[in-house]
């Protein structure tokens, strides 16, 4: 369903528009680059691990599940929409960048909304939100600016990504009225349920074709990223609980008599890096230099097992070491 042909003469999906952004690059050109760059960056995967990681093994496990969920059903969302939609982007498509997928809807401005949106509502400091809102605010301009996206691209993506953030803190509030310690799921239907999952979320595979074209390939490799991560993040809030103790599912950044406990700091960052090197780093590797770099499942496979690897194998190996002392609050480690 191609939507751009039907407009391709509107200010929306017009390359004059996003020409007309460089007008000011004699006063402000180099600032406007750097800022750009600067949200680029803070839209792609390895920011979003970076942030994912250690918000869950530093400081709260809730705000980092939240976040993961938000931001996984949105890259599914963004992916399957670009798949469907098949509007391109830019052309010429600047040479310095590689996304490959089809550019309606703007990933970048959808997820700013979503991630940044609910980190200003749980993080509730001024300098922090005003922060937050600058990143959402100037994301889709530079989405434009840098040639990657037309108008009709960040407008459809901000519009999404507001929808999406409301449905996520209406949820969110429901669960805080319960008063829940931690998102993590105590039941012994816990196999029949990730397998559910894993079903759900792979089943985006079966819109692969040997006759699709190459937009179409990398628009669903983004959405088997997300599905992989989401089926691993849901399997490891299954499991975790029947491997630990109450105590043990809820944790925060290390204290000890009321000062920050930088040896647990250096404990956690040690098992996190090892945990990202072996069932991350290393099997991208090994699959970039093989003949099944591009392969569905495999990609799906990966971002699965780093996904349940950390929600999962983090608190379990922490709980191992020391009898647990480096994953206790600290009104636990008094008890």
């Amino acid at each position: 369903m191609q939507v751009t042909p039907f407009l391709s003469d509107s200010i929306l999906f017009s390359l004059e528009t996003l020409q007309s952004l460089h007008g000011m690059d004699g006063e402000l050109g180099s600032l406007l680059q750097i800022l750009s760059l600067i949200c680029h960056y803070l839209g792609g995967t390895l920011f979003f691990l970076i942030l994912i990681s250690l918000t869950y093994t530093m400081f709260r496990p809730k705000l980092a599940l939240e976040l993961s969920i938000g931001l996984l059903t949105a890259g599914i969302i963004i992916a399957l929409a670009k798949f469907f939609f098949e509007s391109p982007r830019p052309y010429p498509y600047p040479p310095d960048f590689e996304e490959k997928a089809f550019g309606l809807p703007s990933g970048h401005s959808y997820v700013a909304v979503v991630v940044w949106g609910l980190l200003a509502y749980r993080i509730r400091n001024i300098w922090f939100r005003a922060m937050s809102f600058c990143i959402i605010i100037f994301t889709p301009f530079s989405r434009m600016y840098l040639g990657l996206h037309f108008l009709g691209d960040v407008i459809l993506g901000c519009v999404l990504g507001v929808i999406h953030l409301m449905i996520i803190l209406f949820l969110i509030r429901h669960l805080d009225q319960k008063k829940l310690k931690h998102y993590f799921f105590q039941t012994d239907k816990h196999r029949t349920l990730s397998l559910i999952g894993m079903l759900l979320t792979l089943s985006i595979i079966l819109l692969d074709s040997n006759s699709a074209s190459s937009e179409h390939f990398f628009s669903l490799s983004s959405a088997m990223t997300s599905a992989g991560a989401l089926a691993g993040f849901w399997m490891g809030l299954l499991f975790y609980p029947k491997f630990s103790k109450e105590h043990f599912l809820d944790w925060g950044l290390p204290f000890t008599n009321g000062k920050i406990d930088y040896l647990g700091i250096l404990i956690r960052l040690a098992v996190l890096t090892v945990i990202i090197v072996v069932f991350y780093l290393l099997p991208s590797q090994f699959l970039k230099n093989s003949i099944w770099k591009e392969d569905l499942f495999l990609r799906y496979m990966r971002y699965f097992l780093i996904s349940f690897c950390l929600v999962f194998l983090f608190p379990v190996v922490l709980q191992s070491i020391a009898g647990g002392k480096f994953l206790l609050k600290v009104k636990d480690e008094e008890n």
